[in-house]
C-alpha cells in the first residue's frame, strides 16, 4: 500500500512541475532596420506546458499567432496561415526557440540555433544572449532574453537575419 501511495504521489508531483502555466500581456515592437520603420502591436499570451500557446492581438485587432502541438496558426492583416511544423523545419525551429524561450530552456534554444551561449546575473534579472556563430539564410542572429527573479521571462528581443528586430515585454 505504501508503494502505491508513493508512486502516486511521485506521479502528481511531475504533473504539477509539469503544468506551467502562463498569462501576461505583451508589448511587441518590430523595426525594419533598413528603413528604421517601427510597427508597435500589443495583447495577451496564454501559455501552456509544454507546447500550448496563444498570442492575440489586441493591437491590430485579430490579429494572432497559435501553437498548438505540431500546429502553427496565425493571422496578419486578414491572411491566415496554418503550418504543420513536422513538415516544415524552418517553422519547427522558430516553434521550438519560442517554447524554450519562454520555459527558460534557453540551453536547448541555443543548441537548436547551432549559438553561443552567454548568462549573466544582475540583481533579480538573468541576462541570456544567444547568438549565431555563423550567418544563416534564415533565422535569428541573436536573442536577447531577461527573466525575472521568479524565472518567468520579462523581455524577448528576436534580431532576424534578414535585418528585422523584434522586441517583446511581458508584463504578468
Amino acid at each position: 500500500m505504501k508503494k502505491i501511495i508513493i508512486v502516486l504521489v511521485s506521479s502528481l508531483l511531475c504533473f504539477c512541475m509539469k503544468a506551467q502555466q502562463i498569462e501576461c500581456s505583451f508589448l511587441q515592437e518590430k523595426t525594419i532596420q533598413a528603413s528604421g520603420r517601427v510597427i508597435k502591436s500589443e495583447g495577451t499570451i496564454s501559455f501552456t506546458a509544454p507546447d500550448q500557446l496563444a498570442m492575440l492581438y489586441t493591437k491590430p485587432d485579430g490579429d494572432y499567432m497559435i501553437i498548438d502541438g505540431p500546429i502553427i496558426r496565425s493571422e496578419t492583416k486578414g491572411n491566415a496561415v496554418s503550418i504543420n511544423t513536422d513538415k516544415n523545419p524552418s517553422a519547427k525551429n522558430l516553434r521550438n526557440t519560442l517554447l524554450n524561450c519562454i520555459t527558460g530552456k534557453y540551453e536547448e534554444a541555443a543548441k537548436d540555433n547551432d549559438a553561443d551561449l552567454k548568462v549573466s546575473v544582475k540583481g533579480q534579472v538573468k541576462t541570456v544572449v544567444i547568438s549565431a556563430k555563423t550567418e544563416q539564410p534564415k533565422g535569428y542572429s541573436r536573442l536577447l532574453l531577461e527573466y525575472d527573479a521568479k524565472g518567468r521571462l520579462q523581455r524577448m528581443v528576436m534580431d532576424e537575419f534578414g535585418g528585422i528586430s523584434t522586441e517583446y515585454k511581458l508584463k504578468y
